[in-house]
């Protein structure tokens, strides 16, 4: 029955990537990534790469329209300015292929980190079935798509505690650093923080990543420009429709903005106070609170994009892998829904074939990791799929413009306005920072699955803290 899951997994991928293949958006390859190049190369030229000097960058790679103001702005830390030079004095398509590698390096990270922390050995089956899922799980792949370095982050956080043996405190301390270059999903890391090992490793790669800020940036003047920058950014995105937290949620569900920010502010707490006890209980093995905290902090973070929810897929995996009966049907479900690009229905309506396919390909690739004897229970998962398609049909009223193909032609901006200033000014123009009500319950459908997720994790790692243990040690 497994093998023919998998095969029915392929034929539903032929659908999604060929009979319903969407119309991709415009801009060069990798349309993230441009932001680190030109942002690399500013910083070696002695511009800010924090500023709008960044555009003079950004204007000269193919695809990008000179014509009018489309700047992406750059927020990575300054510590990882001097690898993006590097990256900068190549041919933006030399670039991308270096890039892409490291992308295809880290999918394989997070594909395969997720049966190994599952307790899976790496069988042909389930090594199949889990790169099948991946595939089909939209933070994931849009993620690589984009050339996010959110997706580098998030393998080298599942990476983490492997390094974590005698004399490998380098190895960890290195792994710290790569995530750290994502900032908001880096703090997961501290939920590992229970041995010698791990606390040395975290506490150098924050040293390391501090004085390398100094020094890229001129001191702590430019340590404080860079938290100054990092809040003018989290203020332009605050309510538009790409950031998935619970605040824009909120707004776009009709919250004011003063109750929006306090719902985001309260529920951040509460999910760090629950998840810090979790994480001083003696009945979680280390790497499983790891795993705790990977589900957890989507519904805390001030700043998220769609990608940022890669941070679950292992967990997602693990518990799929290790829970049975109504724990395995609600984590499968979580997983799947966490996994449909639900705004990219609002953005495409014609690609809910292709949603729907990679949604019955997720559900497949479950199903055959799933543990012991299959039944009809999990079957349930199929449910998400007429989910699928009702959603794309309630967003073809109302669709998501893509940024910057909505920007108006010739659109410009004052020359002296900050980077954060034109960024929001894009959104506004683009009509991204529109508060629709179905674009806020979409992404609603994201924090539900890691509330899900996060609950089941609760029980079933806690459950499993003695075969998770053994891994450690």
């Amino acid at each position: 029955m497994r093998p023919l899951l998998l095969i029915v997994a392929a034929c539903a991928f032929v659908v999604a990537l060929v009979v319903a293949q969407r119309t991709p958006s415009q801009g060069p390859p990798l349309r993230d990534f441009e932001a680190y190049y030109a942002g690399g190369q500013t910083w070696r030229y002695h511009g800010d790469p924090y500023s709008r000097d960044v555009w003079r960058g950004e204007r000269l790679v193919p695809g990008v329209d000179a014509t009018r103001d489309e700047l992406l702005p750059f927020v990575g830390p300054p510590y990882g300015l001097p690898m993006w030079s590097a990256l900068g004095k190549l041919s933006f398509r030399g670039a991308i292929l270096v890039w892409a590698v490291v992308l295809g390096a880290s999918f394989t990270t997070l594909a395969l980190g997720g049966l190994i922390s599952g307790a899976e050995r790496l069988h042909i089956l389930p090594t199949l079935a889990v790169l099948c899922f991946a595939g089909a799980f939209s933070p994931l792949t849009g993620g690589v798509a984009l050339g996010q370095v959110a997706i580098v982050a998030c393998a080298a956080i599942v990476a983490f505690p492997a390094a974590l043996r005698p004399r490998g405190t380098l190895a960890a301390t290195a792994l710290a650093l790569v995530a750290g270059l994502q900032p908001n999903l880096a703090l997961v890391l501290a939920a590992r923080a229970n041995d010698a090992r791990s606390r040395i490793a975290i506490a150098c790669a924050a040293l390391i990543a501090v004085c390398g800020s100094a020094l890229a940036t001129g001191g702590l003047e430019g340590i404080a420009h860079y938290a100054s920058v990092l809040l003018d950014h989290g203020a332009a995105e605050r309510f538009i429709a790409i950031q998935t937290t619970p605040g824009a949620v909120a707004y776009a569900l009709g919250a004011p903005p003063i109750l929006a920010s306090a719902i985001a502010i309260t529920l951040a707490a509460i999910v760090l106070i629950v998840l810090a006890v979790q994480c001083t209980r003696r009945g979680y093995a280390p790497n499983d609170r790891l795993l705790l905290a990977c589900t957890a902090i989507p519904l805390a973070l001030p700043f998220a994009h769609a990608h940022d929810y890669a941070i679950a897929f292992v967990p997602a995996v693990v518990l799929v892998v290790r829970a049975r009966g109504a724990a395995w049907t609600w984590s499968a479900c979580a997983a799947v829904a966490l996994g449909v690009d639900w705004l990219g229905l609002a953005q495409r309506p014609s690609g809910a074939a292709s949603a729907i396919a990679l949604a019955t390909a997720a559900i497949c690739a479950l199903v055959a990791l799933a543990p012991g004897k299959l039944t009809r229970v999990h079957a349930i998962p199929l449910a998400i799929v007429p989910l699928v398609a009702v959603a794309a049909q309630i967003t073809a009223t109302h669709r998501l413009p893509i940024w910057p193909d909505a920007l108006p032609a010739g659109f410009s901006v004052a020359a002296k306005l900050p980077a954060a200033v034109v960024w929001h000014a894009e959104q506004v123009a683009s009509g991204i920072a529109e508060r629709v009500p179905n674009w806020g319950a979409l992404r609603a459908i994201d924090l539900i699955a890691c509330a899900i997720l996060w609950i089941v994790a609760s029980r079933i790692l806690r459950a499993n803290d003695e075969r998770s243990g053994r891994q450690t040690t």
